[in-house]
């Protein structure tokens, strides 16, 4: 099957939008054109966000430029970068643009030139963000981003600035997808894991198989054994955290390296070796799917709706210049009116079907906080017993006050995304019940509190330095060892009991030391996070409370306008029954003849609206039979089987891991124990 192109669908849709917009104008049915060109407008100004985040280190911003094939556009840096995200996107030429905020919190828009990106985010150019830089905004006339699709690259994670990693944990709440990057040539380490999972709980309402993917950057960097295994790790480490079967989320190999020696070399022959094909190939089918869902469906579904406000006018017109007797005539403007006051008794302040509405968000609103409560006590209890017992954290204050920002900035963003799921069933059950049709809620976000700062030492009791409890256990330990050893085997037994005795003494006086330490750092770094605790609960909730308050507010006003709109249609549909009553016999015969030419119009167009909707089905559901094969990673049949069952196969496992055999002299056929040119991948970024 040819592969469907949703650019085009997208401009059939806008076309088919545009034309019932002018029809509706045409025919003075306001609330029908307005509908009409705010969905056109919704469809024009849609974007796809793709999330591209991981640690320091490992490569996402020589990614994006592969994906993008510009080398050199986005800078990478030895050393961290600062708390600045960049966007790439679609743009008739290519340009940057720097938001800076000044001493008065007021936002500047700069012009930049492409290579001063890295005057504003990185480290080394603008250390601690001297230059109050907020966003790069980068637009390149690509025609992979023309469909409204955004890359994200985010500050690395995990690192020695706390911000950075909840800064890019906010951003996973409005993902339509993320890209996840590691590092072929080490495990996931406890960091990474932590912040798959905070990404996970932020995009975990409704997942789908396209959410999420995982690449390991540097795959030529590895050898051939250790390649094999470290995708068999990572998988089986996404499983347990996930709780998804193995292979349930993509993990896929490439060598940005390989990649952009291939984009330099100007090849036309297949790129068989740094793995991108492949994953390009299901990062672009994922965003295609997602499109569709999310920008195609609801302008198609305003559309049908128009047609059907459009057609039914006509359709009472073109039945009363049919009719046979005055009577049929009558029934017809009475029941348009009854119609009418129906509407106009809806449309009333004091309707039902306000109250009703503003009762079942109530509920939700009650049980929505109450489950947020739930999450955030969860949080809590995770940092009690697992973040402040975890000694790696306690040393390094700046990655636990990271941590602990981006569990709170996931809950915040899973918050939303629940909220959205349940508001627009909500809404959608309450329009099936009440006979008007309601769109879904925007896409909203809950902002959790700023990245925390812990101080080690904040409010801890002054307690006895370590040499005193140290001594006094070497000293006891010596003693005993002394009394025993000598009066079991003499002076010599006594010699060898001391200092036997002594070393085990100093051994436990160092633990007993190391355990008070932790106590006390425990307790004090515990005091912290119970205040940051509160301040985290207040601001989320205050947001949800927002959330709801506004999709209220923009349920009843689609009520409203829906309403307008039916009024309109009824208004039309009278007016024309009242034509019909004083046209003569040669009048009805000519407008007969015209409204048949406009209802044929109108079918045709309401075609195309189901053609449409029925191409992005077909879309959304696509096989994926023609993803391209795997890098040549492996060498074994099995492996082979495997990757060719998984090429066909929903999620392609096979394909993560990379399973054809190797030819020799390939780029990624570096065999046991050897190493690849010398030639880096990359600078290290963040």
């Amino acid at each position: 099957m040819e592969r469907l192109d949703t650019g085009e669908l997208a401009a059939r849709t806008a076309h088919v939008v545009e034309h019932l917009a002018a029809a509706a104008g045409k025919r003075a049915l306001a609330e029908t054109e307005s509908r009409l060109r705010e969905a056109a407008r919704r469809l024009a100004d849609g974007r796809i966000v793709v999330v591209v985040c991981g640690e320091f280190n490992r490569g996402k911003s020589s990614l994006v430029n592969a994906l993008v094939e510009r080398k050199g556009l986005l800078p990478v840096d030895v050393l961290q970068t600062t708390s600045v995200v960049t966007t790439v996107g679609w743009g008739p030429q290519a340009q940057a643009t720097a938001r800076l905020r000044d001493a008065g919190g007021e936002t500047e828009a700069r012009a930049i030139p492409l290579d001063e990106i890295a005057h504003y985010v990185t480290e080394s150019s603008n250390p601690g963000n001297r230059h109050r830089a907020e966003l790069i905004e980068v637009l390149l006339p690509h025609p992979k981003l023309a469909d409204g699709v955004t890359l994200v690259d985010t500050p690395g994670v995990g690192g020695v600035f706390p911000e950075h990693t909840a800064m890019t944990t906010g951003f996973l709440a409005s993902a339509d997808a993320v890209v996840f990057v590691a590092d072929m040539t080490s495990p996931l380490t406890a960091s990474e894991l932590r912040f798959l999972g905070h990404a996970v709980t932020a995009t975990d309402s409704g997942p789908d198989e396209d959410g999420l993917l995982v690449v390991l950057t540097r795959a030529d960097q590895a050898a051939l054994a250790d390649r094999r295994e470290m995708l068999a790790n990572t998988r089986a480490k996404l499983a347990e955290l996930t709780g998804r079967p193995t292979g349930d989320t993509s993990v896929l190999p490439v060598s940005t390296r390989l990649r952009l020696r291939y984009l330099d070399s100007g090849s036309e022959a297949p790129d068989e070796d740094s793995g991108y094909p492949l994953f390009e190939a299901v990062l672009w089918r994922g965003l295609r799917r997602r499109r569709a869902r999310l920008l195609l469906a609801r302008p198609l579904e305003e559309a049908g709706a128009a047609v059907e406000a459009l057609l039914r006018p006509l359709a009472a017109e073109q039945e009363a210049l049919a009719r046979e007797t005055d009577e049929t005539l009558s029934r017809m403007r009475a029941e348009a009116e009854a119609g009418q006051q129906r509407i106009t008794e809806l449309r009333s302040t004091g309707a039902q079907w306000r109250t009703a509405l503003r009762s079942q968000l109530r509920d939700l609103r009650r049980d929505l906080v109450m489950a947020l409560h739930d999450e955030l006590d969860t949080v809590w209890q995770r940092v009690c017993t697992e973040y402040l017992y975890d000694e790696a954290l306690q040393d390094d204050m700046d990655e636990l006050a990271a941590q602990v920002s981006a569990a709170y900035a996931a809950v915040a963003g899973a918050t939303a995304r629940r909220a959205e799921s349940e508001l627009n069933a909500l809404v959608s059950g309450f329009a099936q019940r009440h006979g008007i049709g309601l769109s879904p809620t925007a896409n909203s976000r809950i902002d959790a509190v700023g990245p925390l700062r812990l101080e080690p030492d904040l409010g801890a009791e002054e307690q006895p330095g370590k040499a005193m409890p140290i001594g006094r256990d070497g000293a006891f330990g010596a003693s005993m060892g002394a009394a025993i050893g000598g009066t079991v085997f003499g002076p010599l037994g006594a010699a060898i009991g001391a200092a036997a005795g002594l070393l085990a003494g100093l051994l436990r006086g160092v633990k007993a030391a190391r355990h008070q330490e932790l106590q006390t750092r425990r307790r004090n770094l515990r005091d912290q996070l119970g205040m940051a605790r509160g301040r985290q609960q207040r601001v989320i909730v205050h947001g949800l409370g927002n959330l709801l308050d506004t999709a209220a507010d923009r349920a009843e006003q689609e009520l409203d306008s829906l309403l307008r709109q039916q009024t309109e249609t009824v208004g039309d549909t009278l007016e024309r029954l009242k034509a019909t009553a004083e046209a003569t016999r040669e009048q009805a015969r000519a407008r007969h003849e015209t409204l048949a030419r406009e209802h044929t119009e109108l079918l045709t167009t309401g075609q195309e609206v189901a053609t449409l909707a029925a191409l992005v089905t077909e879309l959304v559901t696509e096989a994926d039979t023609d993803l391209p094969p795997a890098p040549r990673l492996e060498e074994d049949g099995a492996d082979a089987e495997a990757a060719a069952e998984g090429a066909a196969g929903h999620e392609a496992p096979g394909a993560e891991a990379g399973t054809t055999g190797p030819e020799p002299g390939t780029g990624l056929d570096t065999g046991p124990g050897s190493r690849p040119e010398t030639e880096p991948e990359a600078k290290p970024e963040a």
